[in-house]
């Protein structure tokens, strides 16, 4: 992942043109992959991403600028994802399956943090009121897995505990099992 200002930089000048590899086509999916990188890194906002989203007027455009709009490192932009993903069953599939893609990002704990009892406090919403498709990439894409800590675990097995779909027991079983082998590994690491 490009995260270092000078990684970024070449980011930049490879979506604008002003860096040219050759044998490199900077095609529609390239443009999205590194706009997407400059956005979650906060280099740049919501008007390049409308500015590429009219340029690529397609269904993978729109897809695109989606997971996007939900990756810009702002409390404001993790609101509006949110409420897209619970919220809006207007909303294709597609676009919530991006939106979801968008939301989590291993570099925005911070802004990630507070919708880890809210995604356990709206899941039997979800699982009420949504299709079984959309009600699983919910579950298993909002599900807090970059918070590796003990909270995380003590939230799941607390959701666990009560009545729960089966369908839904076991996706957020296996996203606990993952966290728990995530935070055993950093426990090795951390003793080597």
């Amino acid at each position: 992942m490009c995260s270092s200002d000078l990684q970024l930089d070449l980011v930049e000048a490879l979506l604008d043109g002003t860096e040219v590899w050759p044998g490199l086509a900077v095609d529609a999916d390239l443009r999205w992959f590194l706009l997407q990188r400059l956005v979650t890194a906060g280099r740049r906002d919501l008007d390049a991403i409308e500015h590429e989203v009219d340029g690529d007027n397609t269904a993978t455009g729109h897809r695109q600028a989606a997971v996007a709009r939900a990756s810009r490192p702002t409390a404001e932009a993790k609101e509006e994802a949110w409420v897209d993903i619970v919220d809006r069953p207007d909303l294709p599939n597609a676009i919530i399956d991006a939106t979801i893609g968008g939301f989590a990002q291993r570099d925005q704990l911070e802004l990630l943090a507070p919708y880890r009892d809210r995604y356990f406090e709206v899941l039997p919403r979800v699982w009420a009121d949504r299709t079984m498709e959309i009600a699983s990439s919910i579950t298993m894409g909002l599900y807090p897995v970059y918070l590796v800590d003990d909270d995380t675990l003590a939230a799941t097995d607390r959701f666990l505990s009560g009545e729960v779909p089966s369908a839904c027991r076991r996706l957020v079983s296996e996203a606990r099992d993952g966290v728990l082998r995530c935070a055993r590994a950093r426990a090795r690491d951390a003793q080597d």
